[in-house]
C-alpha cells in the first residue's frame, strides 16, 4: 500500500494537500481533491489507524454532553445512560466526555451551567439546544470560538456538525395515522401539550398532524391550538374533554408531566383514544392498562450515543458527518408489542 507521500508523487501536489483532501478539510482546488482521491482509491490506500489513535490519547481530547436532568425530563435519563456508556467506550482511545446537566430549568441554574462548560473548554459539544436566552447565547459564544457542536433531540439554525433527533414533521404524521386507526377515521382530536406553544418539537409535531389530517374528512380538530398544561395543573385539559363529549381523541404532543394521560382518560368518564410521544415506565404501565392507546418512540439511545461518536469521529480523524441531519427512527407501540 502506497503511502501520503507516493501519493502525493503521484498526484503532482504536496503531502499536506493530500493529507487535507484523505481528511475532509477545506481549501484544495475541487479538481485537485477529486484527482486525489481518485488516486488513493486506485492505490488501495487506508488511513493508518493506529498512529492516529496514539495521536489522539496524546491530545487528552474532551467532549461536553448537555443534558437535562430533572422530574419532568424523564425522556433524557434512557439519552443519558446511552452517553454514558458510548463516553466508557471511548476512554481507552484518549477521550474524555464530561456531563453538564440541567437539574433546575430556570435561566440561572441553566447560565451556571454552560459557564462551568465554557470555563472547561471542551473541544468539542454535544448539545440540546433549547430556545431560552442563556442556551441561545452559549450557542453564539461556540460559533466564536469554532468549538464543533453536534445537536440532538432538537435542531437549532446555527453552525452546528449535523443534528441527530427526531423528525417531528414526520411523527406529527404518524400521531395522525395512529389517531385515524384508533377512530375508525371519525371523530373530534384535541391536542394537550405542556409548558408552551412555542416549542419547535410542538411546532413540528402539530404541522405534520394537520398535514395528514387532511386525508380524513371525518376526523377533525377540535381547535387549532393545543390546551396547555402545566407540572401537576391539568385542569383545564381534563375539564375540556369532560364539557366536549364530542372529543375521541387527544394527542399530547409533548408529555412533560405524565400524569396527564391518566388525569384525561379518567376524566373523560368515556371511551377515550390517548396518542403519546416516547416511551418511559409510566408509559409501558398505562399502555398496559389501555389507559394510552398507541406512543412512539424517538431511539433516545440513539440520541445520547451518536453524537458523542461523530465528534470523537471529528475531533480523531477529521471525518465529517455523512449527512446533515441524522433522523432516528420512529417506533410505535401499543401494549400487543411491549
Amino acid at each position: 500500500m502506497l503511502t501520503i507521500r507516493q501519493i502525493a508523487q503521484l498526484a503532482g501536489v504536496s503531502r499536506g494537500t493530500v493529507d487535507r483532501v484523505l481528511n475532509n478539510r477545506a481549501g484544495v482546488n475541487p479538481e485537485t481533491a477529486a484527482r486525489v482521491r481518485r488516486i488513493a482509491e486506485e492505490v488501495g490506500y487506508q488511513p493508518n489507524i493506529a498512529g492516529q489513535l496514539l495521536a489522539a490519547r496524546k491530545r487528552d481530547l474532551r467532549i461536553a454532553f448537555v443534558c437535562c436532568d430533572t422530574p419532568d425530563t424523564v425522556y433524557f435519563q434512557d439519552v443519558l445512560r446511552a452517553a454514558r456508556e458510548k463516553a466508557a467506550s471511548l476512554e481507552p482511545f484518549g477521550i474524555t466526555v464530561n456531563f453538564y446537566l440541567f437539574q433546575e430549568m430556570s435561566e440561572g441554574a441553566i447560565t451556571e451551567v454552560l459557564a462551568r462548560l465554557e470555563a472547561d473548554r471542551p473541544d468539542g459539544v454535544a448539545l440540546l439546544p433549547m430556545t431560552v436566552p442563556p442556551v441561545q447565547s452559549f450557542i453564539s459564544r461556540m460559533e466564536e470560538r469554532g468549538t464543533p457542536m453536534v445537536f440532538y433531540n432538537a435542531d437549532y439554525a446555527a453552525k452546528r456538525l449535523c443534528y441527530v433527533g427526531c423528525d417531528y414533521i414526520q411523527a406529527g404524521r404518524v400521531a395522525a395515522g395512529l389517531t385515524a386507526l384508533c377512530t375508525d377515521r371519525k371523530g373530534t382530536v384535541l391536542f394537550l401539550t405542556h409548558h408552551d406553544l412555542e416549542s419547535p418539537p410542538y411546532l413540528a409535531r402539530s404541522q405534520g398532524f394537520r398535514q395528514e389530517l387532511v386525508r380524513y374528512p371525518e376526523l377533525r380538530l377540535f381547535q387549532e391550538e393545543a390546551v396547555v398544561f402545566q407540572n401537576e395543573d391539568c385542569t383545564q385539559a381534563v375539564e375540556t374533554v369532560r364539557r366536549h363529549p364530542e372529543i375521541n381523541a387527544v394527542y399530547i404532543v409533548n408529555l412533560g408531566d405524565f400524569s396527564i394521560c391518566r388525569s384525561v382518560y379518567e376524566g373523560a368518564g368515556r371511551p377515550l383514544s390517548i396518542i403519546t410521544s416516547d416511551l418511559v415506565p409510566v408509559q409501558r404501565e398505562m399502555l398496559r392498562e389501555g389507559v394510552i392507546s398507541a406512543t412512539m418512540t424517538q431511539q433516545p439511545e440513539v440520541q445520547g450515543a451518536l453524537p458523542i461518536q461523530i465528534l470523537s469521529d471529528y475531533l480523531l480523524f477529521d471525518e465529517l458527518p455523512r449527512k446533515d441531519r441524522f433522523y432516528t427512527d420512529l417506533s410505535i407501540r401499543i401494549a400487543q408489542n411491549m
